[in-house]
This record gives structure tokens, C-alpha cells and sequence, in this order.
């Protein structure tokens, strides 16, 4: 499922073409955004699990032609970034201007699956998503869906 969500992605950026649209902003601002809100999800239960961090790197494998080391430096400087963020704003108003209803859903659904992946949901991990997720616009059923998308495909693979 997470591989759908590169086709979700690739059809909800609005331009194409060579990768950076008419506001300048290109596919790898797109993957360092997407990396820095998962990572924000990963570390709302105050710790990253190695299996998190997994999750992050293959959601971005998916959405990414990057190799799996240009993948972890991604990851590394989006841990340092979201240390140093004090609003997460201008990185939801980018996915909200660039990703259609479902690209956003399909991101939200891979903050699911970070949140699965260390077999324990914590509350403030769910927290951070339902905020994202209303700072996404949306509602409250596409929130729900994506979470029993991501449990039952984590419960089969568990």
C-alpha cells in the first residue's frame, strides 16, 4: 500500500515536468517536507524507534528515485531540521498548495503506519496526527480510514 502511495503523490503535485513547478519549489523540497512531518510523528512519544525510522525511509523510498543512503542523509538533516523548527506552518501550507485531497490522505496514512511501526501507539503520536491531519483539511472519516488502513497492514505484517 505504501507503494500506491508514490502514484497518489505523482498525480497530486500540481505541475510537472522537470521537477520544480512555477513556485520554484521541486520534487526534493517535496521528500525533505514529507521526511521532516513523519519524523515529527516518530518523535512525539519523545523517542525514535529504529523501526520508525524505517517506516520513514520506506515511505520516501516510495515517493523518491533518491538511493537508500541519499534516503538516510535525507532523514538525518530532517531530524536536525525538525529540532530546529518552531512551526511546523510553512511545511503544511507546502503540502496543502502541492498535494490534492489524496495525496494528503495518502501521506497521513504513512504517518499511521510510523506510528504502528514500534507496536506501540502512543496517545501524543496520535495527537500530532489528528493535528496534521486537521491542518490538512481533513475530515475526520478520511483521518479514521487512513488509520485502519495502516493498523490492518501492520497487523499483517506483524
Amino acid at each position: 500500500m505504501i507503494g500506491e502511495w508514490l502514484k497518489q503523490l505523482e498525480s497530486s503535485l500540481q505541475g510537472s515536468g522537470s521537477g520544480t513547478d512555477s513556485s520554484g519549489v521541486d520534487s526534493q523540497e517535496i521528500e525533505r517536507v514529507a521526511a521532516l512531518l513523519l519524523i515529527e510523528v516518530a518523535r512525539s512519544d519523545q523517542s525514535i524507534e529504529a523501526s520508525e525510522l524505517d517506516a520513514i525511509a520506506t515511505a520516501i523510498e516510495s515517493i523518491s528515485s533518491l538511493s537508500r543512503d541519499d534516503i538516510d542523509t535525507l532523514i538525518e538533516a530532517s531530524i536536525s531540521d525538525a529540532d530546529a523548527v518552531v512551526s511546523l506552518h510553512a511545511h503544511v501550507r507546502l503540502v496543502n498548495d502541492r498535494f490534492d485531497k489524496a495525496g494528503r490522505i495518502a501521506l497521513v496514512e504513512n504517518m499511521w503506519r510510523v506510528a504502528f511501526a514500534d507496536g506501540d501507539l502512543d496517545r501524543y503520536e496520535e495527537q500530532r496526527i489528528r493535528t496534521l491531519s486537521d491542518l490538512l483539511y481533513l475530515k475526520h472519516r478520511d483521518f479514521m480510514q487512513a488509520k485502519h488502513r495502516a493498523e490492518h497492514a501492520h497487523q499483517s505484517t506483524g
